[in-house]
């Protein structure tokens, strides 16, 4: 019975309190933000890569002359799946193909296999983001399985954006 009597008194207490919480201030008039995507819209798309850790996975000095802080731009095209090419996650000349692509319900992941001219091994790039209203955002990270001394992981955040629609690039 007790229990019973205390529910409408903790109610009222609770309305009252959420009335004073009202400042009179109008609502704001703001636009909310743009919603992202459900995937990537089909065009030509520049990524910045900006480099947040290097470390030797084998003890020896990385074969990569990349350092923290440094910021590396790719371009690539995204087809009308929105599905984009691997040359926009990939370093300049690695030649990659696309595992386990993942691009919908905003989500964008892919893992690259890839090859470097002059280097024995694989280069690996995972790749885990989001869209955005234009275009998308997320972290990469690249290890190596290098034939000889060198191997590193190579972590970056990414931030891309859609520039126009797709060219040929020389």
């Amino acid at each position: 019975m007790t229990r019973i009597a205390i529910m409408p008194a903790l109610f009222a207490s609770l309305t009252l309190s959420l009335a004073a919480c009202d400042s009179g201030q109008p609502a704001s008039t703001a636009k909310p933000a743009a919603a992202a995507p459900d995937k990537l819209a089909a065009g030509d798309y520049e990524v910045q890569a900006k480099v947040t850790s290097i470390r030797s996975t084998d003890g020896k000095t990385p074969l990569i002359k990349l350092k923290v802080g440094d910021v590396v731009t790719t371009h690539g095209c995204v087809d009308e799946k929105g599905t984009p090419q691997p040359a926009l996650f990939a370093a300049a000349g690695d030649q990659c193909t696309a595992q386990n692509p993942y691009f919908s319900g905003g989500v964008v992941n892919v893992t690259l296999s890839c090859t470097r001219a002059g280097v024995n091994g694989k280069i690996m790039v995972n790749v885990d983001g989001s869209t955005t209203a234009g275009g998308l955002k997320g972290n990469a990270t690249t290890t190596t399985f290098i034939d000889g001394p060198g191997d590193y992981e190579l972590r970056t955040e990414l931030a891309g954006k859609r520039v126009g629609a797709c060219t040929a690039r020389g």
